[in-house]
């Protein structure tokens, strides 16, 4: 063979190899926008699961703190209509009484605010504290399959270019020497 084939052989080789570098180039930059982009997908996913998970149990508070101001206004209402009935026929007697029993039910009233508050309060710690460790879990998840998935892209590209090298040097074997 002439020179002059060679030649052209190594230029068409050259151009298909330049080729296939940036047809490589734009597939990782295509996975990496893929993989970005699932990313904040499912953290969004997450996010939007748990607001809804938060609302509904704020639902569930606000109707169930409801029904229980019903019931207690319900009661207060017959007890005040109780001691009007007794003011009128004893108005000084039942004065003392009725300071005594706000007085037990303002302290009454008082403790059991400050435990709702309290278990309000350990409640919202603990959904804190499980949205963290799940952040923390889906980071730690999605950082090993990014690493993994960058492992295997370089194994892949060393093997192809493992492979272009060997085709190189099997041309240089059929290339007369220049000495």
């Amino acid at each position: 063979m002439e020179s002059a084939d060679w030649a052209g052989r190594i230029d068409t080789v050259e151009r298909r190899m330049d080729s296939m570098e940036l047809r490589w180039d734009e597939s990782f930059a295509a996975l990496s926008t893929q993989i970005l982009q699932s990313n904040r997908e499912t953290r969004e996913a997450i996010l939007a699961t748990l607001r809804g998970e938060v609302a509904g149990e704020f639902s569930a508070v606000r109707t169930e703190f409801t029904g229980e101001f019903s019931a207690a206004r319900a009661e207060m209402g017959s007890e005040f209509s109780n001691v009007r009935a007794e003011i009128a026929s004893e108005f000084s007697k039942v004065r003392t009484e009725f300071a005594s029993e706000f007085s037990n039910v303002r302290a009454e009233m008082a403790g059991e605010f400050s435990a709702v508050r309290a278990e309000m309060a350990g409640g919202f710690s603990a959904v804190r504290a499980e949205v963290a460790g799940e952040f923390s879990t889906m980071r730690a998840y999605f950082e090993t399959v990014l690493a993994d998935s960058q492992e295997e892209t370089r194994r892949y590209m060393r093997v192809l270019y493992e492979d272009i090298l060997s085709r190189i040097a099997l041309l240089g074997e059929g290339r007369p020497s220049s000495s």
